[in-house]
């Protein structure tokens, strides 16, 4: 074998693990004779400023695994300084044209944008992930795949009209992972005026400024249908879900009363279960243990069920309280840094209420006006006993509680 052969055999072993799928360019003109659908991937590292930030982004670029999920995008490496000058920021045009360069939270990043320079993503790598490319192979790879699928239905898009067209552009819009496609609620007020496909009402829907016109709505339980009907709509990404669920479990909050609890006790269990692990998702098991938990009369009261303000606590399991006749309700302290606080106990059959006693009363290491007493006039089909506090943000406490039949 002559040495050229070798050396060639030796090359083509050597390929496949040195070849990169990805395509360089140093500028915006010389990516458009490379562009392919797989778009423009600008990877931004600091300058000056954080010294393991370039040498993470030329890691990352270097990786089979991020090699392989760039596919055949175009790759423009962007160092950023500490503080943009006049100049640098006029060699930026220059060079970038007319791609968005707002920059993200956290340097290296790898920002993509489609064939037509309209930014999709930002894949930030925080310095967690800085020794883990599968981590962020992983996190472009989703984003890839989400931009491929967006484009799919942009495209068929193209080849649609009114309604039909409409809903492909919608569902292009809520393919979740990447910025929604230009002018979207214009589109479709356009080619669906009167919004047969709902579409538009979604790609309009300002979920904060619904939160604030809630709080004062006279017809409440018009605006609770509605986020429910949000809650159902296949096209609202998982958090739009979450905050439409947010502004239903307010308005049973403040109008609901204890004839709604069951139901708030849902929403927040709904709250949950769209996302357990983002910030709404487990403020959601806080909420249910300040709002809704129940107290058992054999364990008696402790911080974790007693809320910071006047929500009514449900004596949950056995209790005496089902024959008519007169009960008096004793609060007894044991222990903890606080007294308990007492507004008033309620007595419901259903959700009517059939008895109360609302006076001021503490139990502590002294106590006063610490038993209640509640006269029942009949026997009770669905027996409910509500307790209301007064302990506002200071709950350590913990005592038992006694009820006799006099």
């Amino acid at each position: 074998m002559k040495v050229t052969d070798s050396l060639l055999a030796l090359a083509l072993a050597l390929a496949p693990l040195t070849a990169t799928a990805y395509q360089t360019a140093q500028n915006i003109e010389e990516a458009k004779t490379k562009v392919t659908d797989d778009g423009i991937a600008v990877v931004m590292y600091a300058r000056d400023w954080d010294k393991y930030s370039k040498k993470t982004a030329e890691l990352m670029l270097a990786d089979p695994a991020v090699t392989k999920a760039l596919g055949q995008a175009v790759v423009i490496r962007m160092d950023v300084p500490n503080v943009t000058t006049k100049e640098e920021h006029e060699e930026n045009k220059k060079r970038f044209g007319n791609l968005d360069l707002s920059f993200p939270n956290v340097y290296p990043a790898i920002v993509l944008y489609d064939k037509n320079n309209r930014r999709l993503t930002d894949i930030c790598i925080p310095f967690a992930e800085r020794k883990d490319p599968a981590a962020v192979a992983k996190k472009v790879q989703t984003a890839m795949d989400a931009a491929r699928k967006q484009a799919k239905l942009l495209a068929q898009a193209e080849s649609a009209s009114g309604v039909d067209k409409a809903r492909l552009i919608g569902q292009a819009a809520a393919v979740p992972g990447v910025n929604r496609p230009n002018d979207v609620a214009k589109q479709l007020k356009q080619l669906d005026p009167n919004d047969e496909s709902g579409l538009y009402e979604v790609a309009t829907l300002n979920l904060f400024a619904t939160a604030i016109e809630s709080a004062d709505t006279k017809d409440w339980e018009a605006d609770l249908a509605r986020m429910k009907k949000l809650m159902a709509n296949p096209m609202l990404t998982t958090f739009q879900k979450q905050q439409a669920c947010c502004i239903a479990i307010g308005l049973l909050r403040r109008h609901g009363g204890l004839a709604r609890k069951a139901e708030l006790k849902q929403m927040l269990k709904t709250l949950r279960e769209l996302d357990p692990d983002s910030l709404l998702g487990k403020s959601a098991i806080d909420a249910e243990r300040m709002w809704v938990s129940n107290l058992n009369l054999i364990e008696g009261w402790s911080p974790s069920i007693l809320p910071d303000d006047a929500t009514p606590v449900e004596l949950e399991g056995q209790h005496p309280i089902k024959e008519a006749g007169t009960y008096e309700i004793t609060f007894t302290y044991t222990k903890g840094t606080e007294a308990l606080k007492i507004a008033g106990v309620r007595i419901c059959d259903g959700d009517t209420t059939i008895a109360e006693d609302m006076h001021a009363g503490a139990t502590g290491y002294k106590s006063s006006n610490n038993t209640y007493t509640v006269k029942v006039p009949a026997a009770l089909k669905k027996p409910h006993v509500y307790f209301i506090f007064n302990m506002g943000a200071k709950r350590d406490s913990y005592g038992r509680i006694t009820i006799t039949k006099k």
